[in-house]
């Protein structure tokens, strides 16, 4: 493995595009922020990455604000071992990849033994938008695309997804909702689904690259579940993108519910997708 060099960003695209379905986070950052400059001022998403092969075979990546992105489709501990003198003491909040791939860095690095608030695997799922199947009863829902007036209920479910789906601590949750739903808005990545009137549920993209989006914090209320309505959600954003041109996509389920709604509207499982996130953020080698 070597440190990738910016003259590497067409090969390394284009070994990420090649396994898009296990590098949407790695995609999207590298087409949004790019690499980031050792000693420089980066852009939370922006990666330090080391590559190896020519063409490009082997791709591990820490975010400038600390998350650890590896696409490796083989030898994942060899890998992990050449890489791990140059992420010695760097700061990383987390890690996410494949399930196997993942489980390999976590050996290799020592971060079983760091504390966290999500370490699991997850059921992957994918979808060629071709076969989407907008479920019964689709135009009872009106699909929106929120502003500022659908702020407060986007911020209201973040903050409730951040504390039920990803762990993070009750005094965070409200400022990381913020955050999100300024990012939400400004890059117009969430549609609400109402139902008279109401917002019901909502879906998201949290990656996207040329031809493939990766769906994320898709959130229904406690009391309104049951019901069916994430389906509708997804797919009403689905058939947006499609329409759009976007071909393909992925996602990971947080619950079993969650993987029967994806799987009702034509996703179909490709394996299992690794997300931890530590707490506190732990020190690599140390």
């Amino acid at each position: 493995m070597r440190r990738a060099r910016p003259a590497d960003v067409p090969a390394i695209g284009a070994f990420l595009a090649a396994h898009a379905d296990v590098a949407m986070f790695a995609l999207s950052n590298l087409a949004s922020d790019g690499l980031a400059v050792e000693g420089g001022v980066n852009p939370p998403r922006s990666m330090f990455a080391w590559i190896a092969g020519d063409p490009v075979s082997a791709f591990i990546a820490i975010t400038a604000e600390g998350m650890l992105l590896p696409v490796l489709p083989e030898r994942a501990s060899e890998h992990w071992r050449a890489v791990a003198p140059d992420l010695a003491g760097r700061r990383a909040f987390g890690l996410t990849g494949g399930a196997d791939t993942a489980r390999a860095g976590f050996d290799v690095l020592g971060l079983g033994r760091a504390g966290s608030v999500l370490n699991r695997d997850e059921p992957h799922f994918a979808l060629d938008l071709a076969a989407l199947e907008v479920p019964p009863g689709h135009e009872r829902f009106t699909v929106v695309r929120p502003g500022e007036a659908e702020r407060p209920v986007m911020e209201a479910w973040r903050a409730a997804y951040h504390l039920e789906v990803l762990g993070t601590a009750p005094a965070q949750a409200e400022a990381v909702a913020r955050r999100d739903t300024d990012r939400a808005l400004a890059l117009d990545t969430t549609r609400l689904i109402l139902r008279d009137g109401v917002p019901v549920s909502q879906a998201g993209i949290n990656a996207a690259a040329e031809g493939i989006v990766q769906i994320g914090g898709v959130y229904t209320p406690p009391e309104l579940r049951g019901q069916g309505l994430a389906r509708h959600a997804v797919a009403a954003l689905l058939a947006e993108k499609r329409t759009a041109g976007v071909a393909r996509a992925v996602l990971f389920a947080a619950s079993a519910a969650a993987a029967r709604s994806y799987v009702a509207i034509g996703f179909r499982r490709i394996g299992e997708y690794r997300l931890a996130l530590f707490d506190p953020p732990v020190e690599i080698g140390r």
